[in-house]
């Protein structure tokens, strides 16, 4: 199994032994059983002979063969068989709880380090299904997958011990066991699809509630809760559809090998009587041995159809993770400190989506001043939150370099130049925490003093009003704020990381009048204390910019040192040279 390749040797080697042991016992139990019946009913019979002669040649022990200790050294073996199951148990329990936890945080440590150009194209909430519900499904399979070994290990026993009594019958009972298996082939296929119709309706359902309760202000401002409700029920009913299907699998499955089971117990023992003239105490044992062959194979039947049906969510898992580590961003401890004295300098920028025809960006040339405020305009869809992301280190351009004071930002150093920027975009995300710890996530070792003065710079001194200051919990995603308090309180944790440069897209495009004032006026404030890249189609929002530039479909179709974008003058944001 390829999972337990994750785990560690030592555990997985204890595991095999317990299984090892847990087989042996159950051996030695039934050898027991064979001398145990010669005792209590003498016979002449071969199966009594061997063994007699195998206990016999003990020599010393040969006084213990009476009911009494015969009797005693049976229990004590199903005590410590019962002891060893339990360890067993145990310790396969313990090691799929390893062996999953390990595969979900890699799964999520890949996604998190994942490119963002690969991440964009994924819905979140198929990746949250994943790693949610699929991966609590691999761990059942994992759970049924160490079963099936534990049982396999316990038929080779009791077929080990059928053979040394009579390998006709045992041949009979495996030729009956491979036309059951065979006969059953359509089952376990029909397992495999229905554990891929689980795996779709699991993030249909995913899908449905992250949606539904993400844009649950805008179902009740519309009215459709009722529709929400309706397509939650849809999704359901589809889940239960699926599982109900494969317990009925499951269970057709059981109840043919219970029935079958039967009758071909009822056979062997007819066959053994009539043809083969096995001794009593020999077809006793091979009787008990049969009746617990058979159940067993029934077991093993439903675990291979639970680990059938957990496979397509191991084969998703499995696929995220090779995926997501294919397109992780190259991680290097680059301890160099970025500074920005000059300029940041983008040259032959260009930008492509393989599912768009039309490129994002298409060789752009531009030029952000130290301490400048440059503003990108242009309509929707023309490249402007694309070269935001580029000149953010969240993207990767197609072509072109971009360098801040002449140092190339590349795959070596782009996390790091990450760390250097603000980025705040229209759709603030905040945590369900108090203000304070939502400013600290920007910059952790930020003193009292820092978190007041980034307030004070982001005009949020509405923070300090508030009965608990910044130990108010502001609920999930900011829900107790205001869109105008939510964006100013945003400002700030940027402000908070003392950033080389701020990029602002779209940030006042969802505001009212009063609150893009408050934001524009902070924005004023900071001219000339940092580098700012303000994303916009308001012309409201360009009056503190010192250059203005403008795309269209990609290309930088015109710039100026001031807006508005008529006047013809020399622009620093698209140097000639």
């Amino acid at each position: 199994m390829r999972l337990l390749r994750r785990a560690p040797a030592r555990k997985v080697a204890s595991l095999f032994v317990l299984m090892v042991l847990c087989g042996l016992t159950e051996g030695l139990g039934i050898a027991i059983v064979i001398p145990l019946l010669h005792v209590l009913q003498p016979s002449p019979d071969t199966s009594a002979n061997l063994a007699s002669n195998l206990l016999s040649a003990a020599g010393r022990f040969g006084d213990w063969l009476t009911p009494g200790p015969l009797l005693t050294l049976f229990v004590l073996l199903v005590g410590l068989r019962s002891l060893i199951q339990y360890g067993r148990e145990q310790q396969a329990a313990h090691l799929q709880h390893i062996l999953v936890d390990d595969l979900r945080r890699e799964c999520f440590s890949a996604l998190l380090h994942a490119e963002w150009r690969w991440l964009i194209k994924r819905r979140r909430s198929d990746l949250a299904s994943l790693l949610l519900n699929d991966i609590n499904r691999i761990g059942n399979g994992l759970n049924f997958g160490l079963a099936t070994l534990a049982t396999l290990m316990t038929m080779a026993v009791y077929l080990i011990a059928a053979l040394l009594l009579s390998w006709q019958m045992t041949l009979l009972v495996l030729l009956s066991a491979a036309l059951l298996l065979v006969a059953l082939n359509g089952q376990r296929h029909n397992a495999l699809a229905l554990g891929q119709g689980l795996s779709a309706a699991f993030k249909t359902m995913h899908a449905n509630v992250q949606d539904s309760l993400t844009g649950i202000r805008l179902s009740k401002t519309l009215g459709r809760e009722e529709i929400h409700l309706e397509q939650f029920e849809l999704a359901m009913h589809d889940m239960r559809v699926q599982q109900e299907r494969f317990s009925a699998t499951s269970g057709k499955t059981k109840a043919l090998f219970q029935c079958s089971g039967v009758a071909l117990l009822a056979f062997y023992l007819y066959m053994g009587l009539e043809f083969w003239s096995v001794a009593t105490a020999q077809l006793l044992t091979l009787v008990l041995i049969f009746a617990r062959l058979i159940p067993l194979f029934a077991t093993l039947q439903q675990q291979v159809h639970q680990w059938l049906h957990a496979l397509p969510a191991l084969l998703a898992g499995e696929a995220l993770l090779q995926q997501s580590l294919a397109a992780s961003e190259q991680v290097i401890q680059d301890s160099s400190t970025w500074q920005l004295r000059h300029a940041i300098r983008l040259s032959g920028i260009g930008v492509s989506y393989a599912e768009r025809e039309q490129v994002a960006l298409d060789s752009v040339t531009l030029e952000l001043p130290y301490l400048s405020t440059t503003a990108v305009v242009g309509p929707s869809g023309s490249g402007k939150s694309t070269l935001a992301d580029v000149i953010a280190g969240l993207l990767a351009p197609d072509t072109g370099t971009i360098t801040v004071d002449g140092v190339p930002i590349d795959a070596s150093n782009r996390i790091s130049w990450r760390h250097s920027v603000a980025y705040m975009t229209q759709d603030v995300f905040l945590f369900n925490d108090s203000i304070r710890n939502n400013l600290l996530c920007g910059h952790e070792e930020a003193s009292e003093d820092a978190l007041k003065e980034a307030l004070h710079q982001a005009a949020a001194d509405f923070v300090f009003d508030l009965p608990q200051g910044l130990d108010t919990q502001i609920g999930d995603a900011g829900v107790s704020l205001s869109g105008g308090e939510r964006q100013r309180l945003a400002l700030a944790r940027a402000l908070l990381r003392k950033p080389l440069l701020l990029i602002l897209d779209e940030a006042t495009s969802a505001l009212d009048q009063d609150n893009e004032l408050r934001i524009r006026d902070a924005i004023g404030k900071l001219q000339g204390t940092v580098t700012i890249l303000i994303i916009s189609h308001k012309p409201t929002t360009l009056e503190h910019a010192t250059q203005v530039i403008e795309l269209d479909r990609g290309r930088l179709v015109r710039c100026s040192s001031n807006p508005p974008l008529d006047v013809t003058q020399e622009c620093t944001a698209c140097p000639s040279s």
